[in-house]
């Protein structure tokens, strides 16, 4: 490396992928040094801090109407498990009459390409939701990808911005080297051609002139370089200080989409957008055919509506959803899966509630400590996060 020169790092960025990233990484934000702060820098910080809060309960309020659906189902099934052996019976065979009748209308319609009789039940299920959550799902992989690709970006310029404050401190230090030994040796110089005799009081000093000249312009431009480093490392700070807490925003979102994207994962039974989108018009297909066949079948409609009123009348809080389950209510090992299913979405819906509100607390307690280190600016702060709906910090 040169005297005042730079070394550059080049950063590889791998493919996209969900699970790929080390999460436990990712979960650790980088500290901000707030001292560095300006005015504008401190409003963007406490901005920031509140936009988390304000997003992070968004999160936390739509995870808990979900939790509460997939609840109200638990519910339902350990309403089934206490029910007596007569209704339970009657429940069962109802409903297995009902898959029977589905299963002849599948076999009749012999197309290649379908879904599973569970996954097409789901399906209607949640039929209202499909198109939707389709495309919220390939906008979050896209999301994903871009945000992937930030950090990626921001991490490398964070390691610039480091090797720039680390060259400006080596710079400094060279500079200051350099002008001690010039100093010095311009010095020795001076003291051998007064020894030497080739500088006397009474004669032409134009070598001391010359001397003097080219020391005065040695320690001024030394005097520049130093400032330059100095403004550079303070610019560098600055800068690596905004790309810390651009990067700590950045990672709260990836997270928080990663969930979602995971969860719909779960919920849909896919592996990507494209499964879900191949899964989605297999399920319209599915159920053109059902529709028409559905017309002509006088006795699963029959059968259907007393499903229902049973299930009603045992006080099942959702008694139509059972009539895309049935096999659940005669296969004992169906119900566990569904159940099983049902508490694995809980779980996840459950540590996306518990990560969001420790970001909530950690983004009140660094408004908090930056309130209590810089007591000047309460006021400034107090307002900003009342425009949030944040004033109970």
């Amino acid at each position: 490396m040169g005297l005042f020169g730079k070394k550059k790092k080049k950063k590889s960025s791998e493919g996209y992928g969900i699970s790929d990233m080390d999460m436990q990484e990712i979960l650790k934000d980088d500290e901000v040094n707030n001292s560095m702060f300006d005015e504008v820098s401190r409003i963007q910080f406490v901005n920031s801090q509140c936009e988390q809060i304000v997003e992070s309960n968004n999160y936390i309020e739509e995870a808990k109407r979900e939790y509460a659906s997939v609840t109200e189902h638990l519910n339902d099934i350990q309403l089934l498990d206490e029910l007596e052996d007569e209704p339970r019976k009657l429940i069962a065979e109802t409903a297995e009459d009902m898959s029977s009748l589905n299963r002849e209308r599948v076999v009749s319609r012999n197309k290649k390409r379908r879904l599973s009789a569970t996954k097409y039940a789901y399906y209607s299920a949640h039929e209202d939701e499909l198109e939707d959550a389709l495309r919220r799902l390939q906008n979050d992989e896209q999301y994903c990808q871009m945000v992937r690709k930030d950090l990626s970006m921001l991490e490398g310029e964070k390691m610039g911005l480091r090797e720039d404050i680390e060259n400006c401190v080596n710079r400094r230090h060279n500079v200051k080297n350099i002008s001690i030994i010039g100093v010095v040796a311009i010095i020795a110089i001076l003291i051998y051609m007064g020894v030497s005799g080739k500088i006397v009081p009474s004669g032409d000093n134009y070598l001391l002139t010359v001397m003097l000249f080219i020391m005065t312009v040695f320690i001024v431009f030394m005097f520049v370089l130093n400032r330059n480093a100095v403004y550079t490392m303070k610019l560098s700070e600055k800068k690596l200080n905004r790309a810390i807490m651009l990067q700590n925003k950045v990672k709260i979102k990836y997270i928080n989409t990663v969930n979602t994207i995971e969860y719909q994962y779960a919920k849909y039974g896919v592996k990507n957008s494209y499964d879900f989108a191949n899964a989605y018009e297999m399920y319209l297909d599915d159920k053109k055919e059902r529709e028409r066949y559905a017309r002509t079948t006088g006795m699963l409609g029959r059968a259907t509506d007393q499903l229902t009123v049973i299930l009603a009348g045992i006080g099942m809080h959702d008694a139509e959803i059972w009539q895309n389950q049935l096999e659940a209510l005669y296969n004992p090992k169906e119900m566990v899966e569904v159940r099983h299913n049902l508490n694995v979405r809980r779980q996840k819906l459950r540590e996306q509630i518990e990560f969001n509100i420790k970001k909530i607390d950690e983004a009140k307690k660094n408004i908090a400590e930056f309130a209590k280190d810089n007591p000047q600016y309460a006021n400034d702060i107090l307002e900003i996060a009342s425009r949030y709906g944040c004033a109970d910090l």
